[in-house]
C-alpha cells in the first residue's frame, strides 16, 4: 500500500496539489474529528458496550474512508409486494450466497417476515434492503437504468442504521458489513470496497475468528491485506442445516470451490511476489507447479454441480491468475519469450470467456467491478506483450523452452502460425474492448482504463494494418 500511495502522489499534478476545494477541506475536518475520536475508541476497543458517541464513531471510522460519494438519504415508505421481495431474495441466495455463505437463508427470510409483520429491528431492515440492493444492482445494465436507481435507493435507506448494526464485538456486525461489501463491489460510484473488506477482516481478527497476521495481497487490487497461509489455521465451512437452501442443497459448494482456488494460488503467488528481498532468478518451478495445480482444479469443475455461469467465471479467474503469475514484478528481466506467448494464449482464452458472459444479460449479472478491473489488467498486459514482442508473437517459429530447474509440468504452447496468432490478437482486442465497455456502463470507467485506452487503440489499429 505504501508503494501505491507513493505512486499516486508522484503522478498528481502540481496544480492538483495546490488546489483544495471547500468539499475537500470539509472532508479533512471530518477525518480529523475521526482521528481525534479514535483515541477514545481504541481505549475501549475490548468492550462490546459502547455509548451512543462511541457507536457513532465506530460506524464513521468504517464508512468515512470507504465512501467515494455519499449515498443519498432515502426512506422506503411503502414496501414492494412481498412476492417481489421474496423473488429478489431468492435471486441473491442463488447467485451471491452460494459463493459467500456468511448468512443463513433462515435469517434472510426471518428478516423479511419481521419487515412485513411490522416488528423489524434495524438489522432486519439492513439485511433485507441490502439484499434487494445487491440483487437489483446486479440486474442493472448501466448506471442510468431503473434497477440501479432502485438499488441506490435501498442502499441509501439503511445508512441511518449504520451506528446500530455496525458494532464492535459482534458476529452479526460482520454479517451486516459483508452485505455492504458485496454491494460496494457493484457500486464503484459510491464505495471503495477495499476499505470495507479490510474493516470486516479486522473485525474477524478482533473477535478471534482469525489470528492477527502480517501481510498478504489482494489478487485484484494487488494491495496488502490481512491474511497469509502461515498466519491462519481455520477449518473450512460446514454445510449446516441452517445454511442450506431449500431449493439448492449444495448451496455451499461453489463457495468451497472458490476457497480451494484461493488456497491453490496463494503459495505460488506469495513465493513469486513476496518471498523476501532477494531477486527470484528462476520462477519456472513455481510457475510450472501452479499451472499443473490449476489445470487439475479446472478439470474437476466439470464434475461438480455448478451453474455454467459460475464455471465460466471460475475459469476466467483462473486464467487471470495464470496471467498475473506470469507477470512477477521482482524478476531481474522480463520473463522469456516463451512466457510472454503463454500470457498471450491465456489472455485470448480469458477474453473469449468474458465476452460470452457479457453478451448474455443473465450471465453478466453475476459479474462485479472486480471482473472489470481484472479485464483492464489483462488488456494492459497484452498491450505490453504485443508492443514489446510483436515479431515474436506473429512469427511461425516457436520460441525455445526456458532454461530452468523445473523438471515436470512445463506448460505447453499451442502451435499457431504467425497469421493465426495475429487473427487471435485482433479478435482478442475486440473482445476485451467490448467487455470493458459493457462492464464500464454498469460500474463506471476507471481511470486506469482511460489512461490505457489510447495505447490500446494504437496497438489495435496497428494489428489491423498488419493483417492487411
Amino acid at each position: 500500500m505504501l508503494r501505491e500511495s507513493s505512486t499516486m502522489t508522484e503522478t498528481a499534478t502540481s496544480a492538483q496539489a495546490r488546489t483544495t476545494s471547500r468539499g475537500q477541506r470539509r472532508e479533512e475536518s471530518h477525518l480529523n474529528d475521526l482521528v481525534s475520536d479514535f483515541g477514545f475508541l481504541s481505549v475501549n476497543a475490548t468492550s462490546r458496550d459502547f455509548d451512543g458517541l462511541a457507536q457513532d464513531v465506530f460506524a464513521q471510522l468504517i464508512l468515512a474512508p470507504s465512501t467515494v460519494v455519499k449515498l443519498p438519504a432515502s426512506e422506503i415508505d411503502v414496501l414492494p409486494p412481498r412476492h417481489t421481495v421474496t423473488s429478489l431474495a431468492q435471486y441473491y441466495i442463488d447467485h451471491d450466497l452460494t459463493l459467500y455463505p456468511f448468512i443463513s437463508e433462515a435469517k434472510i427470510f426471518g428478516s423479511i417476515e419481521a419487515l412485513y409483520e411490522g416488528h423489524a429491528a434495524p438489522s432486519d431492515e439492513w439485511t433485507v434492503f441490502l439484499i434487494l440492493a445487491n440483487s437489483l444492482i446486479s440486474l442493472s445494465v448501466s448506471s442510468d437504468d431503473g434497477s440501479y436507481a432502485e438499488a441506490v435507493r435501498y442502499a441509501g435507506a439503511v445508512q441511518k442504521h449504520a451506528k446500530m448494526v455496525l458494532l464492535p464485538g459482534s458476529l452479526q456486525a460482520i454479517q451486516m458489513m459483508l452485505l455492504l461489501v458485496q454491494y460496494s463491489m457493484r457500486d464503484l460510484h459510491h464505495f471503495d470496497g477495499w476499505y470495507l473488506a479490510g474493516a470486516a477482516a479486522r473485525m474477524t481478527v478482533d473477535l478471534g475468528l482469525h489470528q492477527d497476521p502480517p501481510k498478504a495481497t489482494s489478487m485484484v487490487h494487488r494491495r496488502a491485506f490481512s491474511f497469509t497461509d502461515d498466519s491462519i489455521s481455520v477449518a473450512l465451512p460446514r454445510k449446516s442445516s441452517a445454511m442450506l437452501s431449500r431449493h439448492s442443497p449444495d448451496v455451499a459448494h461453489p463457495a468451497m470451490e472458490l476457497i480451494r482456488l484461493r488456497k491453490l494460488v496463494s503459495m505460488p503467488y506469495l513465493s513469486l511476489f513476496h518471498s523476501g528481498p532477494n531477486i527470484l532468478k528462476d520462477p519456472w518451478p513455481d510457475l510450472c507447479s501452479a499451472h499443473l495445480t490449476l489445470d487439475a482444479w479446472e478439470s474437476n469443475l466439470d464434475q461438480d454441480r455448478l451453474q455454467e455461469t459460475q464455471k465460466s467465471l471460475f475459469r476466467a479467474e483462473m486464467l487471470y491468475i495464470k496471467i498475473l503469475l506470469l507477470s512477477p514484478a521482482r524478476l531481474p528481466c522480463p520473463i522469456e519469450d516463451y512466457g510472454q506467448l503463454l500470457t498471450f494464449e491465456h489472455a485470448s482464452h480469458y477474453s473469449q470467456l468474458m465476452s460470452s458472459l457479457v453478451e448474455d444479460g443473465v450471465n453478466a449479472a453475476m459479474c462485479t467491478s472486480y471482473d472489470l478491473l481484472r479485464t483492464i489488467f489483462v488488456a494492459r498486459t497484452i498491450v505490453i506483450v504485443i508492443a514489446s514482442l510483436e515479431d515474436v508473437c506473429f512469427s511461425d517459429a516457436m520460441p525455445s523452452t526456458p532454461k530452468t530447474s523445473a523438471s515436470t509440468g512445463f506448460p505447453r504452447l499451442t502451435a499457431f502460425s504467425g497469421r493465426d496468432r495475429l487473427g487471435l490478437a485482433i479478435r482478442m482486442f475486440s473482445m476485451l474492448d467490448k467487455v470493458i465497455t459493457a462492464l464500464g456502463k454498469r460500474y463506471g470507467v476507471p481511470k486506469t482504463w482511460t489512461e490505457l485506452k489510447p495505447q490500446f487503440d494504437q496497438v489495435y489499429a496497428a494489428l489491423g494494418v498488419r493483417w492487411r
